[in-house]
């Protein structure tokens, strides 16, 4: 089967844009794009000015904005540059976390999704894909650029965006023997039963070898949260940042997102408005360099937030919290049932 034709581009380039500093640079992003028809446009930054935007072509305009004629560039660059505020704010609350800096950013919605990563500090790229089903070829595109640039261009290592997908495949499904430490908060039901179902749950996904950290919330309240924190094969990744400590920020994560939700439903409210009846955001990813920070919504009041320490296992733990995600939406609202704490 022959391979797909690419797709047409356009290149608009800011007038301090320079062949001798962005060029190359320009044509791997021009590349990219042709090669990736889930991307609308991608968005280069320096210190977090525009040097150039590379555009599917041709490209109608985003529908939630009026733009002079000439001036799309800066109509195309603004969920992007909405999303780089976003993530320099995010990447300030992950730090004392101990587990590097903030690399990756991926905001997936009903209709659409932005991504946006660094390349190396004061360089970040940002695309928006207006296709419902959009982000995953995008964040995998995005990704091998990004790559791309840090290899070929800077000479830096690569950082494994997103993780390896066959690191430690076969020790996937392995739980925790010991299994995770579990406590419920004041958002689960008074309902013996229900809390065993989650526990269930939590022993089936949270485990050593990917998923090590997974709360549940309803409404910004805790109903249930497990990790394996506890276990003698996590402990080299504590020396600096006590268990204690850890599941302490993760909490206070939980809590601060909300305001980190609000802006960045705005961000992709630049490229089409929510869906009815729908939480405004599918899932968030926070790839740091020490893994990963993944929240996927459950319905428009509930989210979960998982955590993995193993950069490596990026992927694989995303798939199990999906997992998790997937069973927790068929179990039944127990406060249809019960009174609550």
């Amino acid at each position: 089967m022959a391979a797909p034709a690419p797709q047409r581009t356009s290149t608009l380039k800011q007038s301090h844009w320079t062949v001798k500093r962005h060029g190359v640079i320009t044509e791997m992003c021009e590349e990219t794009v042709a090669a990736t028809p889930a991307i609308r446009s991608l968005c280069h930054y320096s210190n977090g000015i525009l040097d150039f935007a590379v555009l599917r072509a041709p490209l109608a305009p985003l529908s939630s904005l009026v733009t002079e004629p000439g001036d799309e560039d800066s109509g195309e660059s603004l969920p992007g540059s909405r999303l780089l505020l976003c993530a320099q704010d995010l990447g300030l609350v992950l730090r004392p976390l101990g587990t590097g800096e903030l690399m990756r950013t991926v905001v997936a919605g009903p209709r659409g999704g932005l991504w946006g990563g660094r390349a190396r500090p004061g360089e970040f790229l940002a695309a928006v894909t207006d296709l419902g089903d959009g982000v995953p070829a995008t964040d995998a595109a995005m990704n091998r650029l990004v790559t791309r640039i840090r290899t070929e261009i800077h000479s830096l290592p690569d950082e494994l965006l997103g993780g390896d997908p066959v690191a430690k495949a076969h020790l996937a499904s392995i739980p925790a023997p010991e299994g995770p430490r579990i406590d419920f908060g004041t958002g689960a039901a008074a309902d013996t039963g229900y809390e065993e179902r989650l526990r269930h749950l939590w022993r089936a996904h949270v485990n050593t070898t990917d998923l090590h950290y997974a709360g549940y919330y309803r409404d910004w309240t805790l109903v249930c949260v497990g990790d394996v924190f506890d276990a003698r094969e996590l402990g080299p990744r504590f020396i600096d940042v006590s268990v204690r400590t850890r599941r302490t920020a993760y909490r206070d994560l939980s809590r601060s997102l909300r305001g980190h939700v609000v802006r960045l439903t705005d961000a992709l409210g630049l490229i089409a408005p929510p869906v009815p009846g729908r939480a405004p955001l599918d899932r968030l990813v926070l790839d740091v360099q020490e893994g990963a920070v993944h929240v996927h919504w459950t319905s428009p009041h509930a989210f979960l937030l998982g955590v993995t320490l193993d950069q490596r296992q990026v992927g694989h733990a995303e798939q199990r919290l999906a997992g998790l995600a997937r069973a927790l939406g068929e179990e039944p609202d127990p406060r249809r049932f019960t009174t609550p704490r």
